[in-house]
This record gives C-alpha cells, sequence and structure tokens, in this order.
C-alpha cells in the first residue's frame, strides 16, 4: 500500500501548490482597477481552475488507491505558468511606469509569446487535463447513467481538440521564433528549411503513429467483443484468437517503439534548430523557447492521456440492452470482471426473470441454472410446488377422491352441469336485421 500511498501524496502535494499559484494569480490579477474583456475571462478561467484543483486535492487525499502520476507533469507546469504571468505582470507594470490603480496596457502583457487570451487558453487547457482524469477516476469508482457516459465521451472528445489546437499554436510560436533568429545566408536559409522540412515530416509520422495505433486498439476492442458474443476470449484456447491476439500486440509494440524513435529525432532536430539560431537570440527568446519546448511534450502526453482515458472507457464499460418477449424469458445484464456495465432488461411476458449485477462466475452459473427452473403462474416452479404446506383455504374434493389442480389458487369453485344443443332453442340469422328498440323484459 506504500506506493499508492506515495502517488497520492506527490500529486497532492503538486495540486496544493498549483492551487496557492492560481488563487495567487488571481488575486493579483484583481487588484488592477481596470478589467478589459480578456482580463475579466482569465479571472473566470482562474476561478473555474481553482475548482478543479480543489477537487483533485480532495480526491487524492481521499482515494489512496487511485494512480494520478500522469498528472504531476500538467499540475506542476499549471503551477509554475501561473507563478511565471505573475511576474511577467510585474514587469510589465515597471515598464510602462504605471500603478495598479492606472495600468491600461493589457495589449502589451505577453507570456511564451501568448496574449491575456492565449495565456487564458493554456490555462484551459491544464484545466481539460486534470478533469479528463479525475472523469476517469470516477468512472472507475463508481456506476455511471447513460447520459454521464456520454457526458464523459463528450468531455474527452472537447479535451482532445482544444489540446491538438494548443499545441498546433505552440508549434507555430516555435517556428516563429526560430525564424526570427536565424543567420540570413543562403546557406543557412537552406539549412533552416531542411531541419523544418524534417521535422514537418516527423511530425506526419507521430499522427501517424497515434492513428494507427488507435485503429489496432479499437480492432482488438472489436474482436474481444466478437469473442464474447460467441462464448469465446481473446485468451481462450483457440488458435485463430491467439494468432489475431498476437499480431495486433506485436503491431502495437513496434508501433511504440516507432513512437518512442520519432519522438527522440524530433528533440534532435529541435536542437538542430536551436543550435542554428542561438546566437541570434535574446536572452528572452531562449527562455520562451525553453518553455514551448516543454508546452510540446507536456501536451503531447495530455492528448496521449486522453486518448488512454478514451481507450479505458470502451474497455471498461459494456453498453446491454436487453429486450425480450414471450412468457418465462430470462435476461442477464451481469459481469463477472469488475466491468462497468450500462444498460437495461425489458420485456413483455409473463414470469419474465431478469438478473443483473456484478457476481463471480460460481453465482452467475448458480443464478442461470435457478432462473431456468419452470415457474407456473405464481412464481413457483414444479418441484416447489409439490413441496407446497397446505394452502390457507380448504381443497374441495370430489367422490372420487380427484384433487383440483386449481383449487390452491382459484377458490372451491363448481361443477356446471352439461345442457345438449338439443335443450336449448338457438335462432340463427345470416342477414343483420335493423336494430329494434329493445322492449322492457316481463319477470315470468
Amino acid at each position: 500500500m506504500a506506493e499508492p500511498v506515495g502517488l497520492a501524496s506527490g500529486i497532492l502535494a503538486l495540486a496544493t501548490f498549483a492551487l496557492k499559484a492560481s488563487v495567487s494569480l488571481y488575486d493579483d490579477v484583481n487588484t488592477f482597477r481596470t478589467h478589459p474583456k480578456r482580463v475579466r475571462d482569465l479571472l473566470e478561467e482562474l476561478q473555474a481552475l481553482k475548482g478543479v484543483l480543489e477537487m483533485l486535492k480532495k480526491t487524492a487525499g481521499a482515494a489512496t488507491d487511485v494512480d494520478f502520476s500522469a498528472l504531476h507533469l500538467t499540475v506542476q507546469r499549471c503551477g509554475e505558468a501561473c507563478n511565471e504571468f505573475g511576474q511577467e505582470l510585474t514587469k510589465c507594470c515597471a515598464r510602462s511606469n504605471a500603478d495598479r490603480t492606472s495600468f491600461r496596457d493589457w495589449a502589451k502583457m505577453k507570456y511564451m509569446g501568448n496574449d491575456i487570451d492565449g495565456f487564458r487558453q493554456q490555462l484551459a487547457s491544464y484545466k481539460s487535463t486534470i478533469i479528463v482524469a479525475l472523469a476517469d477516476a470516477s468512472l472507475r469508482a463508481s456506476s455511471i447513467t447513460t447520459k454521464t457516459l456520454e457526458d464523459h465521451k463528450e468531455l474527452i472528445r472537447n479535451a482532445t481538440d482544444d489540446l491538438e489546437a494548443h499545441l498546433e499554436s505552440i508549434n507555430e510560436k516555435l517556428a516563429a521564433i526560430i525564424k526570427r533568429t536565424m543567420p540570413t545566408s543562403d546557406t543557412d536559409v537552406a539549412e533552416l528549411r531542411r531541419i523544418q522540412n524534417e521535422r514537418a515530416s516527423t511530425e506526419k509520422g507521430l499522427q501517424i503513429c497515434r492513428q494507427l495505433s488507435d485503429h489496432i486498439k479499437q480492432i482488438q476492442l472489436d474482436h474481444a467483443g466478437r469473442g464474447a458474443d460467441s462464448l469465446r476470449t481473446l485468451d481462450s484456447g483457440f488458435l485463430p484468437d491467439r494468432i489475431v491476439n498476437e499480431s495486433l500486440q506485436e503491431c502495437t509494440v513496434s508501433l511504440s517503439i516507432a513512437t518512442e524513435q520519432l519522438e527522440r529525432h524530433e528533440r534532435e532536430v529541435m536542437d538542430q534548430l536551436m543550435a542554428k539560431s542561438k546566437s541570434a537570440m535574446t536572452e528572452e527568446d531562449r527562455v520562451d523557447l525553453n518553455r514551448l519546448q516543454s508546452e510540446v511534450e507536456l501536451t503531447r502526453r495530455s492528448i496521449k492521456n486522453c486518448h488512454q482515458v478514451d481507450m479505458r472507457l470502451k474497455q471498461n464499460v459494456s453498453i446491454i440492452e436487453n429486450y425480450a418477449t414471450g412468457d418465462q424469458t430470462v435476461q442477464f445484464l451481469a459481469s463477472t470482471n469488475e466491468k462497468t456495465i450500462n444498460g437495461k432488461n425489458s420485456g413483455f411476458g409473463w414470469a419474465q426473470r431478469q438478473i443483473g449485477g456484478h457476481f463471480d462466475n460460481e453465482t452467475v452459473r448458480q443464478l442461470s441454472q435457478d432462473a431456468f427452473k419452470p415457474v407456473t403462474r405464481y412464481g413457483k416452479n414444479d418441484e416447489s410446488q409439490s413441496q407446497d404446506h397446505t394452502p390457507s383455504h380448504p381443497i374441495p374434493t370430489s367422490n372420487d377422491q380427484e384433487v383440483s389442480e386449481f383449487s390452491d389458487r382459484w377458490g372451491e369453485g363448481r361443477k356446471l352441469t352439461s345442457t345438449s344443443y338439443s335443450d336449448r332453442a338457438v335462432q340463427i340469422n345470416p342477414f343483420p336485421s335493423q336494430e329494434q328498440p329493445s322492449s322492457p323484459s316481463t319477470g315470468s
């Protein structure tokens, strides 16, 4: 248990640091008298970030078995960004020779090449990453409704889209800094173009690897679902299943190795770009470049985490809708592997039996045997019917000691006398006549 506790305490300390930094920045910005629209938006974002960080602290403190290690860098960078933006704001005030009551140069405020709105979007990307991780932890810890499941999916999609847009923006800023600081000789320009093309090619390769990896994972999920439907699993003894599973796993490993190689190559290309332009860079450019590079790594990791959460959502949630018609049907909505079940049993018919919940294999086997026993109209099976106690009302018997099979459910009853058709006067008119008003009947 020491390891989960250590992980929880690590994220707890980082969340405390980031929360303190975000609150400090909020208070700092709020002390200025003028608050244009973009500044008000920043304050709202900081307030929302504060709520998310508080929730992270609460969750990490209560659930020591949840691994939030994937969030360490995001939360740390979130706190650092808040502190650094506050420092830049102080410098900007000093340059404009204005105090907090008269400062109006918000448009000149820059951080990592971003204006205030860009910084707000950066904070939003941190917030989205944390929210996705919290949603993932919530999904593992409790049951969810269909609406919650759809909300989780939409949350992951939106977070991924925002992070990819943020990554594109960072890459554009990196390219702008390098282009601005590169030497202007023909040789250097040609070298810059070659390195930039190399980096673009590497980015494309990484994108292909991510897409193909997601596609393979989806195939594995589909194949596992097919196996479950046919009462087989991927790890069963069937040779075709084993061959498919091993081949897909080999593809996944190969893609992982290729991704690592491409990321390492991209870092080397970036180092070449920095070396080429370093001589013309200012200290401010170097600081921004280092921050942007860190942000690229962080954003990629956050996108990867979103993909992993999305895959876990697909792997760990079974969506089942059972509908049956007919008498004495049996519906199962059960999980034996701790998978979250989202679904419903419904149908139409007499004596339907529905079983739902989380059980072990032996319990499901026993429930199956019990569920398929025949049922009488009052829910008693044929075996228990013969063992029932004496009913509350007397059972009538005839002279030949026969007992009515319905007596314990429908009462004593009475035997009707048989009347032949010859004893009755029956009138049949094949042509319907016009309806006449009926006269009142008289007693005989």
